[in-house]
């Protein structure tokens, strides 16, 4: 065609009718097609303005018509209509006028109503109009369902004021360590990142002390960037050796605080410690010791074993478990050979009798279950540390392994004094341990910690 014909027959009626036709089909149409069906008629106006008028003609006599019947049936054809007419009006195809007299709609109102209240010349009438539509609501006794979608499209159109975020203001420097830790390091920028760090000026004892902050709030940092925060001050150390023994020593006091507030809000901080510090053992910034140490206290810290509730370690809290599971899950793996395989394997037997002990509790029943997902952590972290590991079916089970264990220690130890005497020399971890307990009364005179034996 040439552009002349082209023109005429933008302009047929014929056309422009089998257009309004082809977008009011008699039956329902997908309602996420009628934003750019009304696109279109925008865009279509200058050239074919009667695409415009006709099908809002059309859609303003369909909207009278299921008015006046007032019946409950079609109601995908009522929403679609209803639905239109809001979009249409968003591009100023249907006038504003004939739009807030089909305002009495919800569904109109969640489609325009927002347009409709912050357009300057249908503020007042639209506000006027909620206004009246939360005055029904009071007044009539309406299903629960309908009130809903009242309040919904109420303050949908009128947001209740929020108050605005203040953001904390911050030195340049301090904005500049912060997009380097949480924004910009990741696995293929840890290198580049260190040689900013090691730019910093380090003779700054505010700047030090706030790079450490930073590190030891490691909930901040992306859970899957965490290990890279590690890789970083693992190459850092090698320039500021303070830095690493700092950082160390606030995790441990953050998993320790943890533990001691104990508050479900901060779970999420806690997971994140927890893998820190394994991480921090992956790229040999702990020894192993610390990391047993964590473990135990995970299952001996606050742990009330004689039946009286601990507001520490409540029974119905499985936190604990998912620390431990976290941090092996993390370091476990190296844990398999010399030294540190036994210690995991005498740890894992402990660790048993915690979970069996756990599951004895009152508070599960047949009605409110041990929680599967708990299980399946567990099975998973055995699955990979140790396969073909003995797993206990019972508390009484565990126990006995416990007991068999100790035993193995005196008999390695070669003396066997009475229980009633209590004089070992213990560590201030090994206190707060029951087993350490129990073993320092066989230990008697020894002058060891009962650390040292497990070791």
């Amino acid at each position: 065609h040439t552009r002349q014909n082209q023109n005429i027959h933008l302009t047929d009626p014929m056309v422009c009718l089998l257009h309004v036709l082809n977008m009011f089909p008699s039956h329902a149409i997908r309602l996420d097609l009628l934003p750019f069906y009304s696109r279109l008629v925008a865009t279509l106006h200058p050239c074919m303005s009667d695409v415009a008028e006709d099908l809002c003609s059309m859609l303003r006599g369909d909207f009278r018509f299921h008015v006046r019947k007032k019946d409950q049936i079609n109601i995908e054809t009522k929403n679609k209509t209803v639905r239109f007419i809001g979009e249409l009006a968003k591009f100023k195809m249907f006038s504003k006028t004939d739009t807030l007299h089909c305002l009495k709609v919800c569904k109109l109102s969640t489609t325009c109503g927002r347009f409709l209240f912050r357009s300057p010349e249908s503020h007042l009438r639209t506000s006027v109009l909620l206004e009246q539509m939360m005055r029904k609501k009071q007044a009539q006794h309406l299903d629960a369902r309908y009130v809903t979608m009242v309040e919904n499209a109420y303050y949908y159109c009128n947001p209740p004021p929020m108050e605005k975020t203040v953001r904390k203001k911050r030195p340049p420097l301090q904005e500049y360590i912060r997009k380097l830790l949480y924004k910009d390091l990741s696995k293929v920028t840890t290198e580049k990142v260190l040689r900013q760090m090691r730019k910093l000026p380090w003779q700054d004892p505010d700047m030090k002390s706030y790079l450490i902050c930073c590190m030891v709030n490691i909930w901040n940092v992306k859970y899957n960037s965490i290990h890279c925060v590690a890789n970083l001050l693992a190459g850092l150390v090698a320039y500021q050796e303070d830095v690493g023994i700092h950082v160390v020593d606030g995790v441990l006091e953050d998993i320790r605080l943890g533990m001691e507030v104990n508050q479900p809000k901060f779970n999420q901080r806690r997971i994140s410690s927890a893998k820190f510090l394994g991480e921090l053992y992956n790229y040999r910034m702990v020894e192993s010791a610390v990391i047993f140490r964590t473990l135990f206290s995970f299952i001996s810290f606050g742990v009330s074993t004689d039946g009286t509730p601990s507001p520490l370690d409540p029974p119905e809290h499985l936190f604990r478990i998912r620390l431990v599971c976290t941090l092996l899950d993390t370091c476990g793996q190296y844990f398999d050979r010399g030294s540190s395989k036994r210690k995991l394997d005498c740890f894992l037997i402990y660790f048993q009798r915690y979970i069996w002990w756990k599951k004895s509790l009152e508070v599960w029943t047949k009605d409110h279950p041990f929680p599967i997902d708990i299980d399946y952590m567990i099975s998973d972290m055995l699955e990979l540390l140790r396969p073909k590991m003995h797993l206990c079916s019972s508390l009484e089970d565990a126990c006995r392994h416990v007991t068999e264990l100790e035993r193995e220690v005196l008999v390695k130890l070669g003396n066997s004094p009475p229980l009633f005497y209590v004089h070992a020399r213990v560590c201030g971890y090994c206190a707060s341990h029951p087993s350490s307990v129990f073993l320092s009364s066989l230990l008697s005179s020894i002058p060891v910690c009962v650390c040292v034996v497990v070791q």
